[in-house]
């Protein structure tokens, strides 16, 4: 069973075709952004009335940007260091409909759909809402799927792209891989522990997992994280990233063989946003693919072979799978370079990435805030920074394929007399390709959708044995297992308790009494054919027939009615 949200944000949607046209995320729901008891006052407007929402710049010499040296319809950040003093101001475009001396702060947009979804919600943002499931678009979707526990994983088109950048952490306190705990005293003395020292939940699972109490009881590492105050989770589990990392190497490997550029900038999923919903609460492996987006420039050929030397600007903007890929060398001539201290060595700093204790994007800006870039971080003034190189890439893009979306900027006077240009590339111009562009990209995701759907977990019966031990005594033994290539359902839904165990029940009827054991055996999930194993003895005549079933919320169900005959 497939089911299908053709459009889970429709106000958005509805936006696309409104006149004027501009990018939105959120829906008509009034908020007061501005917390002046108004709603709604002051929203964008059709300034030059060509149907679209660009950009205005206001001439300020205290403003943060300026026209790019090389391509003025950039608009480029103001840098001191650099000599580069700010000449105007940016805003969308619009006027002060409300008098109070700023632009377009109080528009009819409301609500951000994908920020209003109950994991890592942003409190005190009014654009996220005031709660979580404010929207009703939010909360239909939630109740949909909560109603549905069947769903085994969703796949949502939006702006990021997992497979082109694994999804790294919200923030916060569940990243257990560097979280360390106070383990309490009656708890630690019971394990051997000092309860005076912290320890990480893998050092503390280290000792405990040994535990008769906790073997006996069947504790799992994840029990152990909630009775130590975990929190909630903001990092992937590491068994849902490899898997995640084995899909995404082949989702690009058919790109690849398709023709289609998998070198482009891909986002991150947002905090409250549906991706993060469904895997860190609802308990599915959720993907979120963007579908298409505007290549990256292909790179001059270096003038000698060898690797490109790192530079923070270029560390800024690495997945951590692009760091991992540099040769150690590389990364110690990089330390050595931006006089990093003697302790930190390559091998180190690898460690720190590879277990996502950092980020590149993270590791740059601390570099940058004690002032050791060093020559690695220093860029001539004719350099573009990262945003800058992909905006003129973007237009360059807009240019051969989409011509005449980049508005010149023109003059115009508000109603106060201030001078203001208005101009910019259109709203969605990089967003919606020719379509002898994007059916290509639209077929291989379908294709992708179809070979995850092959992939789904499947549970079955696929073994039943029968003893008869005499005195109308009968042992039962039954195995199940996964006959899908996916888990039955995430290491995180176990974490979260959001799906039930896999069950494997004999439901011995009114004519069979169960001798000793207990009617259910479960299992927290089951890897690909992995198998769950029960055993019962069981009283009843020679020919009586006993139910054996293996249920999983999210790999469906099996069933076999058995009878008591030797055998069988």
């Amino acid at each position: 069973t497939f089911y299908v949200a053709p459009v889970l944000n429709p106000d958005a949607h509805g936006s696309l075709f409104a006149s004027p046209r501009y990018r939105r995320g959120g829906n008509t729901q009034p908020i007061d952004r501005d917390v002046d008891g108004l709603v709604a006052e002051d929203g964008y407007d059709d300034l030059n009335g060509d149907g679209v929402i660009t950009w205005m710049r206001i001439p300020d010499p205290a403003g943060s940007w300026l026209p790019h040296p090389e391509e003025p319809r950039v608009m480029v950040r103001a840098d001191p260091l650099k000599e580069r003093a700010g000449a105007y101001r940016m805003v969308r475009e619009g006027r002060d409909d409300d008098g109070d001396g700023k632009y377009n702060e109080d528009g009819s947009e409301g609500v951000e759909v994908d920020r209003n979804f109950a994991h890592a919600f942003e409190y005190g943002k009014p654009e996220a809402g005031p709660w979580p499931s404010f929207a009703p678009e939010a909360k239909g979707i939630m109740d949909f799927l909560l109603a549905h526990p069947n769903v085994a994983l969703a796949v949502v088109y939006g702006p990021a792209n997992n497979f082109l950048a694994l999804p790294q952490s919200l923030g916060g306190g569940g990243d257990l891989g560097t979280q360390k705990f106070e383990v309490p005293p009656q708890a630690a003395e019971f394990m051997g522990l000092d309860p005076e020292q912290e320890y990480t939940l893998d050092e503390v699972w280290e000792v405990a997992k040994d535990l008769p109490f906790v073997q006996q009881n069947n504790i799992s590492k994840e029990q152990i994280a909630q009775f130590l105050g975990a929190g909630p989770a903001t990092k992937l589990e590491d068994a849902d990233q490899k898997l995640l990392k084995h899909l995404a190497d082949a989702y690009e490997e058919r790109l690849e063989e398709a023709g289609i550029d998998v070198d482009r900038t891909a986002e991150q999923y947002r905090k409250g946003g549906f991706t993060p919903w469904l895997y860190y609460q609802y308990g599915v492996m959720a993907l979120e693919l963007d579908v298409w987006a505007v290549p990256k420039p292909e790179k001059e050929a270096e003038g000698e072979e060898g690797e490109q030397p790192l530079t923070v600007d270029r560390l800024e903007e690495m997945s951590a799978d692009e760091f991992l890929s540099l040769g150690e060398e590389t990364v110690a001539a990089f330390l050595q370079e931006i006089g990093a201290p003697d302790r930190f060595t390559a091998s180190m700093v690898r460690e720190r990435v590879e277990s996502g204790q950092v980020t590149p994007e993270q590791m740059a800006g601390m570099i940058r805030q004690m002032g050791t870039a060093g020559g690695g971080g220093e860029k001539s003034a004719e350099d573009d920074d990262p945003e800058t190189e992909r905006e003129r890439a973007v237009l360059a893009w807009i240019d051969e394929n989409r011509p005449g979306m980049v508005a010149e900027w023109t003059s115009h006077t508000l109603p106060d007399g201030t001078e203001v240009e208005i101009g910019g590339r259109y709203p969605f111009a990089a967003l919606a390709p020719p379509l002898e562009i994007l059916e290509p990209a639209m077929e291989q995701h379908t294709e992708t959708v179809l070979d995850l759907a092959g992939k789904l977990g499947r549970v079955e019966i696929v073994n039943v044995e029968v003893r008869d031990l005499g005195g109308g005594v009968w042992r039962i033994r039954g195995i199940a297992t996964n006959r899908g290539f996916l888990p039955t359902h995430s290491r995180m839904a176990v974490r979260a308790e959001a799906k039930l165990p896999v069950r494997l029940r004999l439901d011995t009827g009114n004519d069979v009494e169960l001798v000793t054991g207990y009617p259910t055996v479960s299992g927290d999930r089951l890897e690909g054919r992995e198998t769950l194993e029960g055993e019962w003895l069981v009283r009843g005549k020679e020919g009586s027939s006993v139910t054996m079933e293996v249920v999983s919320d999210a790999s469906g169900t099996d069933r076999e009615t058995i009878t008591l005959q030797e055998g069988v």
